[in-house]
């Protein structure tokens, strides 16, 4: 006979099945955290967090004792100490109560299969506090603008600031940051830019500045990309004569010979994660490289405080543990109406003493979402060309001429063939008019 499920569904069950669980999740260790340590601390507040030079952080932009709200996705729900405090709850359903209860005697196998089942989401909810320290410090270490700061939205509305510096970065982005403003100098233009050399003057500069070596290089699958197909990079790489002889050129090559040549380790980091809303981001931007001096052994630390759940514990109506340094996990039974609750909590924040041996470059920009600039259109994950650079393939619209979308909508389809060819959209006569309208309206943002 199974467990009844206020026995069977408990924080400890759950700790212990996290750490089975993860394993079958096959998740790679993230890399943020590797650069920092972790501790724990009880009573920890904002003071305690460090920036640059020892310097304390400020909270720019709270709701107390606000229940634990009943929803998906990744984010905050208070601020606590003026530390952000992530809190999700889980309910187990009626039917999900019933479906366990009616296997629970005559089945034990089945009600163990239902409680699998029944604990994934409690299990995600940690695994989603798990993904929130590593938002945060892929937030300081490569920041697009060059400002090392960490935004915290607060139950999907309000936005705070966490900010690391005191003049809102000025000082430190003119020491620690590289723009690529010229359209031939972008990463993007590959037949002009010279990520190589890029590189290589970012290092100077820094060691110029700190006398520390950049040695390691982390980007995202994209930027590494365009690090790879530059031709200057084949050809530095390869030799002229190789390279007009049409030698392939492997992303393993590049490595090697950026770390034979010019010891520097080159680290691509592509894991994903998903945003409130479910669209799924790299931790590092598109375009963004983050350099980190090789004297260095950790950035910073990954501090975990004590969430009231934790503080509580002793005096609660339920069971609790800790997972994963920082992690409170919660269960608790309510008796009108009854229901089986789950709570994951945590209050974190990373200091970043050593933020000074961190370099940042922007080689190109993309489009996070859908915008128009100078009348021209890019969706998100295009490169947005700079000022100088004449946009290609992309729509113009014309002030004497705009389209809503009804008027996509009502357009006949030699209409509709007509604009997109007008607008760059390759053999539009072997689309139809359904995927004209598709493709016209998410080419116009509208």
């Amino acid at each position: 006979m199974a467990l009844p499920l206020k026995d069977a569904f408990t924080a400890r069950a759950l700790g212990i099945a996290w750490n089975k669980y993860k394993q079958t999740l096959g998740l790679s260790p993230y890399l943020g955290r590797s650069f920092f340590g972790t501790d724990k601390k009880e009573g920890l507040d904002l003071k305690f967090i460090k920036g640059s030079k020892g310097l304390p952080v400020a909270l720019k932009a709270s709701n107390f004792d606000a229940q634990a709200p009943l929803r998906d996705g990744i984010g905050f729900s208070d601020i606590q100490n003026k530390m952000p405090f992530y809190r999700e709850s889980y309910m187990v359903t009626e039917k999900e109560e019933q479906d366990y209860a009616s296997y629970q005697e005559g089945n034990p196998d089945m009600a163990k299969q239902v409680l699998r089942e029944i604990m994934k989401s409690p299990l995600d909810l940690i695994y989603g506090a798990m993904v929130v320290p590593e938002r945060m410090i892929w937030q300081l270490l490569a920041p697009a603008d060059g400002v090392p700061k960490i935004s915290v939205k607060i139950d999907g509305k309000d936005t705070y600031y966490v900010d690391y510096t005191a003049d809102n970065g000025a000082a430190y982005k003119a020491t620690h940051y590289f723009e690529n403003i010229s359209a031939a100098d972008k990463w993007s233009a590959k037949s002009t830019a010279t990520p190589i050399q890029d590189i290589l003057d970012v290092q100077e500069q820094h060691n110029d500045n700190t006398g520390e070596v950049l040695s390691t290089f982390v980007m995202n699958s994209k930027t590494w990309k365009m690090f790879c197909i530059a031709e200057d990079t084949k050809k530095q790489i390869l030799g002229v004569t190789a390279y007009n002889e049409g030698m392939r050129l492997t992303a393993n090559d590049v490595k090697a010979y950026m770390l034979d040549m010019y010891n520097i380790t080159i680290l691509v980091y592509n894991q994903m994660f998903k945003e409130a809303d479910g669209t799924s981001s790299t931790f590092i931007p598109d375009g963004v490289v983050t350099g980190i001096a090789g004297n260095v052994n950790q950035l910073g630390t990954t501090w975990f405080g004590t969430t009231p759940e934790e503080r509580s514990a002793n005096k609660l109506n339920g069971e609790f543990t800790l997972t994963e340094t920082g992690i409170a996990v919660y269960t608790y039974l309510t008796n009108h109406p009854v229901n089986t609750h789950c709570v994951v909590s945590e209050i974190v924040l990373p200091s970043y003493e050593n933020m000074d041996s961190v370099f940042v470059m922007r080689c190109y920009m993309v489009a996070t979402h859908t915008t128009k600039i100078n009348g021209v259109v890019y969706r998100a994950g295009e490169v947005i060309p700079s000022p100088d650079e004449k946009p290609v393939s992309k729509v113009e619209i014309k002030d004497d001429k705009t389209f809503s979308k009804s008027d996509i909508m009502t357009m006949k389809v030699a209409d509709l063939r007509k604009l997109a060819s007008e607008n760059g959209i390759e053999r539009p006569d072997e689309l139809t008019g359904t995927e004209l309208k598709d493709i016209l309206i998410e080419r116009f943002g509208l």
